[in-house]
């Protein structure tokens, strides 16, 4: 049971420097997790299935910050916090407009800076410097057109990051949504309990969200218009990680949900941002043998139906049978042509329309806003509505009218239907809702 798990951690793996941020012994490349048989190739040693017990020791430790990459990503994110400040003033850049350009000024260069090169960090230290020796594909064909989709979409990623950044700031600055001040957080002790509190949880609650928001996004119609191609990669490599079309970044990005419901820091927002820039560089890295490494998410690549969640939180993936613990044995290892991941030629046609529809359910509500449009709460929740889960809406109705509704469910058809209406459901709250929440107070 969990108690073991707990039992179990707490005797032989506290907080160490053998652990530290997911190191070994301070080491961090051409280091390998115990369950890697060295005499098989790499992506053949089989994974450990997880449980939530173990899920469960781990946080208690606190291993999941300490012991993992989270000790890096969270001091960056302090550090960005307190070097480059928000200011919310009553005349600032943030309280202009949900969407401006002042804003996009002041934020922008920050988080392109700290994304690219944090991304750049593992693609340089293990394409070109080879600082690792376990490619997960052998003598791989590097492509720069592969390369400059993928830094194009995960360019795309960062201005779009920056308009929800700018979306809170908005409503921090104009007292739309209540925030713990740096001044309440750092002078009593309840300030600082929850300032504490979020820094540990944010990394558990992105484990829970991830996976059902990954899970609606191989929802049929969404895979189709929009996860697909994120999935063009299928031999990953660092700026992978991000490359996601805009609606799949908007759902991505939906992980800011404690922000709406919770009495929150600013820093938590932050900080949840940077986890959700950052921790995809090193997950999509193609090699085995560092301390960012993730074979699970390979395997989701190479076949896509298996491994939704984070390894972290693989016990998701152990309890609705979607865990696959290594490569499939008819799988020869050879690289696939990733073809589709280039940005030559024109955009297939249902492509091009769903993007153009899917944009204007947004676009309605960032013009409204951006120009101080009066509106009625009905028609701010109409709007609000829109932007939100319209695009879900509007790929579900483009399938349908293309396919049939028999590919609404695919490739999970055959599950029980209680399974989709959980998924479906949790999807749309954990996806859906965060968006029209932060729409609809911007307008009231």
């Amino acid at each position: 049971g969990w108690r073991t798990s707990l039992h179990q951690t707490r005797r032989a793996n506290g907080m160490t420097l053998a652990n530290f941020a997911g190191g070994q012994n301070l080491h961090f490349f051409r280091i390998l997790p115990p369950y890697v048989d060295v005499k098989k190739e790499p992506g053949r040693s089989q994974l450990p299935k997880p449980t939530f017990g173990d899920w469960i020791a781990q946080a208690y430790m606190l291993k999941h910050i300490w012991a993992s990459p989270n000790f890096v990503w969270s001091t960056i994110a302090l550090l960005v916090y307190f070097i480059f400040p928000y200011d919310l003033s009553s005349t600032s850049a943030a309280a202009k407009a949900p969407l401006s350009w002042a804003f996009f000024a002041e934020r922008f260069p920050i988080w392109f800076a700290t994304t690219f090169s944090y991304t750049a960090f593992w693609h340089i230290t293990l394409y070109w410097l080879r600082w690792a020796s376990r490619p997960l594909i052998k003598n791989r064909t590097f492509k720069w057109t592969k390369i400059f989709h993928n830094l194009f979409y995960s360019l795309s990623g960062v201005v779009i990051w920056v308009g929800f950044e700018n979306v809170f700031a908005y409503l921090w600055a104009t007292k739309r949504l209540s925030y713990l001040s740096d001044a309440e957080a750092f002078s009593t002790f309840t300030g600082f309990l929850n300032f504490a509190l979020g820094l540990v949880l944010i990394p558990l609650w992105r484990d829970v969200h991830f996976y059902f928001a990954h899970r609606l996004l191989h929802y049929g119609p969404m895979f189709a218009h929009v996860h697909s191609l994120h999935h063009r990669n299928t031999d990953i490599e660092p700026f992978a990680g991000l490359t996601m079309h805009p609606i799949e970044h908007l759902y991505y990005y939906a992980c800011i949900l404690p922000s709406v419901v919770f009495f929150a820091s600013p820093f938590h927002f932050l900080w949840n941002g940077m986890h959700l820039l950052l921790a995809p560089g090193a997950s999509h890295s193609g090699w085995e043998d560092h301390f960012q490494a993730d074979n699970f998410h390979y395997m989701h690549h190479r076949y896509f139906d298996f491994n939704f969640a984070g390894f972290s939180a693989a016990a998701l993936d152990v309890a609705f049978d979607t865990f696959l613990e290594n490569f499939k044995k008819d799988d020869d290892g050879k690289e696939r042509a990733d073809a589709k991941a280039s940005l030559a030629g024109p955009p297939a046609l249902d492509a091009t329309i769903y993007l153009l529809a899917s944009s204007a359910c947004v676009a309605v509500w960032a013009y409204v806003a951006a120009a101080h449009v009066a509106v009625t709460p009905l028609v701010a929740l109409l709007l609000a509505v829109v932007a939100g889960f319209g695009p879900v809406l509007v790929a579900t109705l483009m399938t349908s009218l293309s396919r049939g509704t028999r590919d609404l469910l695919r490739p999970f058809n055959k599950r029980p239907l209680v399974e989709h209406l959980l998924h479906l459901g949790l999807g749309a709250l954990f996806c859906s809702f965060p968006v029209s929440a932060a729409c609809y107070l911007c307008l009231v």
